[in-house]
């Protein structure tokens, strides 16, 4: 679908330029949010007459973005909820939070001009962009804790506080014997695992056993040959002396 921009859309164009889009994203928000026009010829002709005011009320729009950054910029939206210990939210937070936010400390801006394509489902302290014109950004910083107290300790740290203070030393302590367990079981088992040089000496012990028990083998049936050698020479020995 081909549209008329009425204001300057990052990576689509700048004022008057004619440019397609899908419709949806034409229908749902360019054109309802006065960003743009359908490109039919009524329309160019439209744009052509007004071409002049719509500049001129551009620039007014850049000048009232500017004026709201120098209260939205280097603001931080601190919002408390509730979680668990792990930093997940019983619950989420959206961009109308931050929007209903920044409104009690009167600053107006809407829900799109948040660049915020996530529902934030964690404890987090992140810097997000707020888009007040194509022309005009700006980033604030979001602080999403259980307490205030815990907010001021995320700032100081620079990021989220995933887990429960409290717990981080009985964690660390199962974490350690969890290690010197496994470390434990690593050694037994190495212990048991046969090294190469102790088979070489056992197999080594097997066949001299084996050796020695063949030489003791041949060694008693050669003594058992022998003893009816010597019987035979007794026997002719008394025989010539009784001749």
């Amino acid at each position: 679908m081909n549209i008329i921009l009425l204001e300057k859309i990052k990576k689509l164009g700048d004022i008057g330029d004619e440019v397609s889009v899908k419709s949806g994203y034409a229908r749902n928000f360019l054109v309802p949010n006065k960003k743009a026009l359908y490109a039919t010829p009524d329309n160019k002709k439209y744009f052509e007459e007004k071409k002049i005011d719509i500049n001129s009320q551009n620039e007014k729009l850049i000048k009232d973005a500017k004026d709201k950054l120098k209260k939205l910029s280097g603001q931080e939206v601190v919002l408390i909820r509730a979680a668990s210990d792990t930093g997940q939210l019983f619950g989420s937070v959206s961009t109308k939070d931050i929007v209903n936010s920044l409104a009690e400390q009167n600053i107006n801006i809407e829900k799109n001009n948040i660049d915020l394509n996530k529902s934030i489902k964690n404890l987090t302290y992140e810097m997000i962009t707020i888009n007040l014109h194509a022309e005009v950004t700006c980033e604030i910083t979001l602080n999403v804790a259980r307490s205030f107290e815990e907010a001021s300790q995320q700032k100081n740290m620079g990021k989220a506080v995933t887990t429960n203070p409290e717990n981080n030393e009985v964690r660390n302590e199962i974490s350690e014997e969890i290690k010197l367990d496994n470390k434990s079981t690593a050694d037994e088992k190495k212990d048991k695992i046969p090294k190469v040089d102790d088979i070489i000496k056992d197999k080594d012990k097997k066949e001299k056993s084996e050796e020695n028990k063949l030489d003791i083998k041949v060694t008693s049936d050669a003594k058992k040959d022998e003893i009816p050698q010597a019987t035979l020479l007794d026997e002719e020995k008394d025989t010539n002396n009784k001749k």
